[in-house]
């Protein structure tokens, strides 16, 4: 953990804490008059009318309103085929188009380890996103390139996280001669850290580092 986070997570955490009042009024007012969403109610799939989405098991799931808000929204980008949500306790994808052509190999080993690498940068309550592009080789559909795409994670180490998260997936190609008929496609990963250390903390943290 490099001094740069430290130094973002002590400017966040003192952002927060000036409006800390102001944002808890208007959440209670927002609470008082929102109106109550029934559960589980069944929505379109976000990559368009007759999309499955697969999860991170190889499982078929609904998209509905018990969904991560992050996988219930409809997707814009037609090459956007993988969601991914992380979080130190949590390790959740989504896979919203192209079932029928290529799938992501089921690798609960390797979701446990991106949870845990995550779990040494919950200091604060953040939340970020990223897009990743992935190439894969036209004859092995092997991993061939790997890039952040429109956005990039705010925190470097972070990025980092997800760039190699997105490098260990392996698929399986469901064309009749084996041979990947889709090798382009964005990976839309959701960050969430959690709070855990205070101001205080983080800042004995970072004279330690220097």
């Amino acid at each position: 953990m490099n001094l740069r986070f430290l130094f973002y997570v002590l400017l966040l955490v003192s952002f927060s804490s000036f409006f800390l009042c102001k944002t808890t009024t208007n959440s209670e007012n927002a609470n008082s008059t929102s109106a109550v969403v029934p559960v589980g109610d069944i929505l379109p799939p976000p990559g368009g009318e007759g999309e499955l989405i697969i999860n991170e098991r190889g499982e078929t799931v609904p998209n509905s309103t018990t969904e991560l808000p992050f996988f219930q929204k409809k997707s814009e980008m037609q090459n956007e085929l993988f969601r991914v949500y992380l979080a130190s306790d949590s390790y959740q994808v989504r896979q919203i188009r192209s079932t029928d052509k290529v799938l992501r190999k089921p690798d609960p080993g390797g979701d446990e380890l991106a949870k845990e690498e995550l779990k040494k940068f919950d200091l604060i309550s953040f939340v970020d996103d990223g897009y990743v592009s992935v190439g894969l080789n036209t004859n092995t559909g092997k991993l061939e390139s790997i890039a952040f795409d429109r956005r990039v994670p705010r925190i470097n180490d972070i990025a980092k996280i997800i760039q190699n998260d997105a490098s260990r997936w392996n698929y399986e190609h469901l064309s009749k001669d084996g041979l990947p008929v889709v090798t382009r496609f964005l990976i839309t990963y959701q960050i969430r850290l959690f709070a855990s250390k205070s101001r205080d903390e983080i800042k004995q943290m970072l004279q330690k580092k220097k």
